[in-house]
């Protein structure tokens, strides 16, 4: 990653800097009491708040998202986008949610943001992922798989994600073998990351071995209730004539939140209900 002047952390020392002087003047020199601190460090934040407005919006975005109240943080996020903020997870987390949303260009230009403005090794992996993310939402497959592999060979270590994701896009490919061969790497990173199972599960549908799909399906939703894996078990459970079990597991994906990031869509898992229910 290119040397980039860290703002953050400069801040951070910056306000340390801040802190240790008002009470090196306040305390030490004027033999004020420690308690008047507190207000002289809260018109501090006021002023940043006001200079750095932006950059403050997407602070106060970020704690929201992180106590778990998204859509309130989403909200902060978006002001802070329009306010040019160059807070790197502000812009991280407001591109991602255009990306589920299947908005692959818009997103993909907050994701370039995020990453002019990027000092963290960890961030520039994500934001690379999701780039990459963007490139197959868009229809460039090919663009898409070069950024996985531009990142495989920067770094000496690539999470289960980023594996996922590139044997998901060999197999949109066509390429079951490579598909499987990134796919096993995932899971030996992770054996818990359920998307990887769903991974070989769709790899064996894909080549008829309906059985072997269902192993592998059935692994993924045991660790967590994946649509693309339910669907798929309603699918073969179809197959078989087993319209029953096949609706409880379309109607289980149903309850799923499905994005654009997913191999299905809730419009086709409905369409499989509905025609369930008419026989």
């Amino acid at each position: 990653m290119e040397k980039k002047i860290n703002l953050p952390r400069y801040w951070k020392f910056f306000t340390l800097g801040f802190m240790m002087l008002s009470w090196i003047v306040l305390v030490y020199f004027m033999d004020k009491p420690e308690w008047i601190l507190i207000p002289v460090f809260i018109v501090y934040l006021i002023v940043n708040s006001l200079i750095f407005h932006s950059y403050f919006l997407g602070m106060v975005g970020s704690y929201w998202y992180t106590i778990r109240h998204f859509e309130k943080a989403y909200k902060y996020f978006e002001k802070a986008v329009k306010a040019g903020t160059h807070h790197v997870k502000a812009l991280y987390l407001y591109a991602l949610r255009l990306l589920q949303d299947g908005k692959g260009e818009e997103a993909l230009r907050y994701f370039n943001l995020a990453e002019k403005y990027n000092c963290s090794v960890l961030m520039e992996k994500y934001i690379t992922l999701s780039k990459s993310s963007c490139c197959w939402i868009m229809g460039d497959i090919d663009k898409a798989i070069d950024i996985l592999q531009g990142l495989i060979k920067k770094f000496s270590y690539i999470s289960a994600d980023v594996y996922t994701t590139l044997g998901y896009l060999y197999l949109l490919k066509g390429d079951s073998e490579k598909a499987e061969e990134y796919t096993k790497k995932a899971i030996d990173d992770n054996s818990g990351h359920s998307p990887a199972w769903d991974n070989m599960g769709q790899i064996y549908y894909n080549r008829g071995d309906r059985d072997k799909a269902k192993e592998y399906f059935e692994k993924a939703v045991s660790i967590k209730d994946l649509p693309d894996s339910l669907y798929f078990l309603g699918r073969i459970s179809e197959e078989d004539g087993e319209n029953k079990k096949a609706l409880e597991y379309y109607s289980k994906a149903s309850e799923c939140i499905i994005s654009a990031l997913n191999t299905v869509t809730k419009e086709e898992i409905e369409s499989r209900i509905k025609n369930l229910e008419q026989q």
